[in-house]
């Protein structure tokens, strides 16, 4: 047990110091820096505009009463396996209809975890036809070669913070013939991502009490 905590701890700092060379955290830290300014940017003015201007209530109960709670969830799985076509935030703040959200908030994290396997797979296939496969690796040629770079740090990097394409970047894991088994094992990440989201949007911003349970 000795030699497994020596050896599993040799690594650590080993691939500690690659990612440390390789800019990851600099990546990491301004990442992180631009979401708070956005965060900041979008959702100040969201709340003050809830509390004077917008019955935000009313609006959500409007949207959420349209579709049952499984047309939801599988709308979310389809945005979420091609391209991230709707903004998971809108998905996270929908758990807080529910009395229990976490239970949601896993769920969402399973399913996007899910809907990033199909992406990987829908990559797969854009390698078969020569014309596609060409065209993708253009369009995401940014994220090919920062896979190139970090590997998994960048997949769990792009798993874990808002705003990243996930779909679009786990496409481009495949076009890279990134393997399945490590794609499995970091896109767990994705997962831990939506718990910590619908943490500070349902405690920090309070959503719980601003939407009430609807």
């Amino acid at each position: 047990m000795d030699n497994f905590a020596k050896r599993l701890w040799i690594r650590l700092r080993s691939r500690h110091s690659r990612n440390k060379k390789k800019g990851v955290y600099g990546y990491m830290w301004k990442t992180a820096l631009k979401i708070v300014l956005i965060y900041l940017s979008v959702m100040i003015p969201a709340l003050i505009l809830g509390k004077y201007l917008i019955d935000f209530k009313a609006v959500f109960e409007f949207i959420t009463g349209k579709f049952s709670d499984g047309v939801v969830l599988m709308i979310f799985l389809l945005s979420e396996s091609f391209l991230g076509l709707i903004p998971p935030d809108f998905f996270v703040i929908w758990t807080a209809k529910f009395s229990n959200p976490f239970t949601y908030l896993v769920l969402l994290g399973v399913l996007s975890y899910g809907g990033g396997i199909i992406s990987y797979y829908i990559g797969y296939a854009l390698l078969r036809t020569k014309r596609m496969k060409t065209f993708s690796e253009r369009v995401l040629d940014r994220y090919i070669s920062m896979i190139r770079k970090w590997g998994g740090a960048f997949i769990i990097i792009s798993a874990l913070f808002p705003f990243s394409p996930f779909s679009m970047i786990v496409i481009a894991v495949s076009l890279f013939k990134y393997p399945v088994r490590l794609y499995l094992v970091y896109g767990i990440s994705r997962i831990i991502r939506f718990i910590v989201q619908g943490v500070f949007y349902l405690n920090v911003l309070n959503l719980g009490s601003v939407l009430g349970n609807v």
